[in-house]
């Protein structure tokens, strides 16, 4: 008899699971939206480990494109919008925006307050962030933090002199170097130190920022996408505690020597506490805490010093593959610094077209952000169509698909600068290239990571030639177990030092 009911029992449950995972896994497909055939527990998650999750998302959008404004997608048993038309993708980038103003990052304040950053908070709390950390990245202020950059340039040079006469070199490690070093002195006057101490403590923690490569963080990355609630319920958290008392240590020494008139720059740090000073003297911002801001310079550093030093060495692996790129990179700017008598300047980084191109071309097929996340804070009707996106679906835009679109760009794969001409931008859809996303949730930072991933290379182009070592395996793939767009099994290269 026992048996019989425990039997019953899981019966039952078995087939609860099964239909209630059948009926998940048909809501695109009852609502005729085209979608790949999904499977049980993974939805159209299968791949990912075998492939880079930019690619899955890539190739779903290949193989759909040109049938529906959008396609349907699981990512378990939840569903998601990947749009597939340009249009479509300015209505919820641009002209739509209030319906997909939020993304679905998870974030918890309570158990992971340096997870509550301008890239993850939602509704009325990131309009203020943003309105307010916005003019931190104008023109003028890019302008007057250039010189901090030139110095740390100067001391990328250096270091690859320095280390010149070793068999090879990883110029991974010698970028993320460069770029920690950039951002910690021009944003909050940190000296990181990356490029004069081997042993630097700031790339021994940052280590934990972008490591997805282990299956327990890749099962917390999508339980917290599809199961929010309980995600944050469970306090689950993803920034390591040894960074996190890092960071906290480093801004609350920074803070104390702003407040105590040790240390004066104008920089992001400086506008930041002004923000947090207003609120206590007008009622701006008046919820802001230490955590916020903290959280908000977290944000800026980690994610500016990685994704800007992947740029420069994906852009690094393709002038050692063609050499006559390099060097007609390495002449314009050769001939721009003559201009200016041997000077690296702000005006002079702005006459670099070539040397602009050759980096869009790989944001174009190595973007930072494979996806652009975006979430429906309403029912939403696809226009001309009697679609509905339904309140609280995720939207992922692919934009690695999106890149490699042989109709939108011919031979994706192939590295051509040429792409990027004045004239070639202009005749494609404003959405074709979407790097650092579009609209009014694009990249904050995007002015700022441009100046010094241009300024690195160009350093390095005028004083250094290189190939690469055989020691890298051909041809260059994306190492599919990191959320960085990082060279399988590394980048070597051999550097000769010029005259």
């Amino acid at each position: 008899m026992i048996f019989y009911t425990i039997f019953a029992l899981v019966f039952g449950v078995i087939v609860y699971i099964w239909y209630n995972a059948r009926k998940a896994l048909s809501y695109w497909s009852d609502r005729n939206v085209p979608v790949l055939k999904p499977k049980f527990p993974l939805g159209n998650l299968g791949e990912v480990g075998k492939k880079h999750i930019g690619d899955v998302f890539g190739d779903a959008y290949l193989k759909l494109k040109g049938k529906e404004p959008f396609a349907g997608f699981y990512m378990l048993m939840s569903p998601v919008v990947v749009p597939l038309d340009l249009d479509f993708i300015k209505d919820i980038l641009i002209k739509d925006f209030q319906y997909f103003a939020d993304r679905k990052i998870f974030y918890n304040e309570k158990d992971d307050p340096l997870s509550a950053h301008l890239f993850a908070i939602r509704g009325e709390k990131w309009r203020r962030f943003r309105q307010q950390l916005t003019p931190t990245f104008t023109s003028g202020k890019m302008k007057m933090m250039f010189p901090l950059v030139i110095g740390q340039a100067k001391n990328l040079q250096k270091y690859i002199d320095k280390h010149i006469n070793e068999s090879y070199m990883e110029l991974k490690n010698v970028c993320i170097r460069f770029t920690a070093d950039v951002i910690g002195i021009s944003a909050f006057g940190l000296e990181c130190r990356a490029l004069l101490d081997e042993d630097s403590e700031i790339l021994k923690v940052g280590k934990h920022f972008f490591s997805f490569n282990t299956f327990v963080k890749q099962v917390k990355f999508f339980f917290s996408m599809v199961c929010e609630d309980w995600a944050r319920k469970l306090g689950l958290r993803f920034n390591h505690p040894e960074m996190e008392e890092f960071f906290m240590r480093v801004i609350k020494e920074t803070v104390r020597q702003r407040e105590a008139g040790i240390i004066d720059r104008n920089d992001f740090m400086k506008h930041l506490m002004e923000i947090k000073n207003s609120s206590k003297e007008d009622g701006v911002l008046s919820n802001l805490t230490f955590n916020e801001l903290a959280a908000q310079a977290f944000i800026i550093f980690f994610a500016g010093f990685e994704t800007s030093s992947t740029t420069m060495e994906w852009t690094l692996c393709h002038f050692a593959l063609y050499p006559e790129i390099q060097e007609r990179a390495r002449q314009e700017v050769r001939d721009v610094m003559k201009k200016y008598n041997g000077e690296l300047t702000y005006e002079a980084v702005q006459e670099f077209t070539y040397l602009r191109q050759c980096i869009d071309e790989t944001l174009r097929i190595y973007p930072p952000g494979v996806l652009l996340f975006r979430l429906s804070v309403e029912n939403y009707r696809v226009p001309n169509t009697d679609l509905i996106i339904e309140k609280g679906t995720q939207v992922l835009i692919p934009v690695m698909g999106i890149h490699m679109n042989p109709d939108i760009y011919p031979n994706p794969h192939v590295f051509d600068p040429d792409r990027f001409t004045s004239d070639n931008s202009n005749n494609r859809h404003p959405m074709a290239y979407l790097p650092f996303g579009d609209g009014p949730r694009n990249c904050i930072g995007k002015r700022f990571a441009l100046i010094q991933v241009t300024v690195g290379l160009a350093y390095i182009l005028n004083y250094f030639k290189f190939t690469m070592n055989s020691k890298t395996k051909l041809p260059l793939e994306i190492d599919p177990t990191d959320i960085p767009l990082h060279v399988k099994g590394g980048a070597w290269f051999n550097v000769e030092k010029l005259e």
